[in-house]
């Protein structure tokens, strides 16, 4: 097939929908398929640029939302490139910008339309309203109408979890809604890590026979890292334990206010803020911690809860149902639901006994392997695609 990938975000950029295209990409093209991926351009482009099957276009840069770009829903100089292109499939990322275009062309060259919801945008509405609850309902309010026009399109719907599902539902989307858990390159987290650069950057940074925390993401509002310090904190003030430490991994608008809020806990030192690292230095931090700890429910898959397992790191998740599917409470992973829980389950996490760790470890490989393995998603995507093409004859 030939296959149009539209999407705002695309390598090198550091997010969730990024990642899931590339690997989409690279699962068609494996399979020998011709992938065009249509996105924005990079950072200080002005101009469009078509290489190596990656068509970019000149967008805006929205300082307010991670710095994400997104550029005009029509481009004509974009359109006489992509109409000498005999697509089979047009496949859409996400609502605005890139997408709408791509949904529009698959209207004027009747292509079968696959559509991927990723993003649970009402977590995110805040970065628009500001706070203001009257344009943060209508932002809401916008985004269910974006969805529910897209979905009345004749296309196939893909959600990469059984959350996102529910939440088209609730948007009142009556199409069919495939569930398709994305794919995940996991090679460069399940090799085992450098423990001479452990030890070598534990005695740099005074963390030597230390038990490290770890959370690792967007310091954003809706990750709830606020949350997270809280809960740490009450662990230390409950069982006084000088060795263990928080490292924080990551950049975003709340980075001040976590730093402020840190300088007011009872053990400001025992946090350590390490800032924005490059995507191929993540896997060390996974490595070099023992439990990894996130409160954040507005995830539609959760992919740094993989990567830690895959990284032989325990993790321990605030409940949301979208985690029912992949993390068992005590088998491949750890659940809280409280301050209470938390301080439990942290508690008992760095207490674990060698062979007890083994078998969570070996258990959350598992887990990784079965939901997430290129094979599958493969025969899942495609399988999709031909009943959009089916559906469009």
């Amino acid at each position: 097939m030939i296959i149009g990938l539209f999407t705002d975000t695309y390598d090198p950029d550091i997010n969730g929908v990024a990642t899931a295209t590339k690997m989409l990409k690279e699962t068609l093209d494996s399979h020998g398929h011709e992938v065009y991926i249509i996105t924005t351009g990079l950072k200080g482009q002005k101009e469009i640029s078509f290489e190596d099957h990656i068509l970019r276009i000149p967008g805006k840069t929205l300082t307010s939302l991670y710095n994400y770009r997104m550029a005009s829903f029509f481009s004509y100089k974009a359109y006489k490139i992509l109409k000498k292109i005999p697509f089979d499939i047009i496949h859409v990322q996400q609502e605005f910008g890139i997408s709408a275009f791509g949904r529009l062309l698959t209207k004027i060259f009747d292509i079968p339309l696959v559509y991927t919801f990723h993003t649970a945008y009402g977590d995110y509405t805040q970065y628009i309203s500001k706070g203001i609850p009257i344009i943060d309902s209508i932002s809401k309010k916008t985004v269910e109408a974006v969805v529910k026009r897209i979905t009345s399109q004749r296309c196939e719907v893909i959600t990469p979890s059984q959350k996102a599902k529910n939440i088209l539902q609730s948007y009142g989307v009556t199409n069919y809604i495939n569930v398709i858990p994305n794919a995940i390159d996991l090679s460069g987290f399940e090799k085992e890590n450098d423990s001479e650069a452990e030890i070598a950057y534990k005695e740099r940074n005074g963390l030597l026979k230390k038990k490290i925390v770890l959370y690792l993401g967007r310091m954003g509002s809706e990750k709830h890292v606020n949350e997270l310090i809280n809960n740490f904190d009450s662990y230390l003030d409950i069982y006084e334990r000088k060795d263990v430490v928080f490292l924080l991994v990551g950049d975003g608008p709340e980075l001040d206010n976590l730093k402020e809020q840190v300088n007011k806990t009872h053990h400001p030192k025992a946090y350590y803020f390490i800032g924005k690292v490059k995507p191929e230095e993540t896997s060390f931090y996974y490595h070099l911690s023992d439990v990894f700890i996130n409160a954040s429910t507005s995830e539609t898959q959760g992919l740094t809860y993989s990567e830690a397992m895959a990284s032989k790191t325990i993790v321990l998740a605030k409940f949301d149902f979208n985690l029912m599917t992949y993390i068992k409470d005590g088998i491949n992973g750890f659940l809280y639901d409280d301050t209470d829980s938390f301080v439990q389950k942290l508690d008992k996490i760095l207490n674990i006994s060698p062979l007890d760790k083994l078998d969570i470890i070996n258990e959350a490989s598992r887990t990784n392997a079965s939901l997430f393995s290129q094979a599958g998603f493969y025969e899942r995507i495609i399988n999709v695609y031909e009943k959009a093409i089916r559906k469009n004859f």
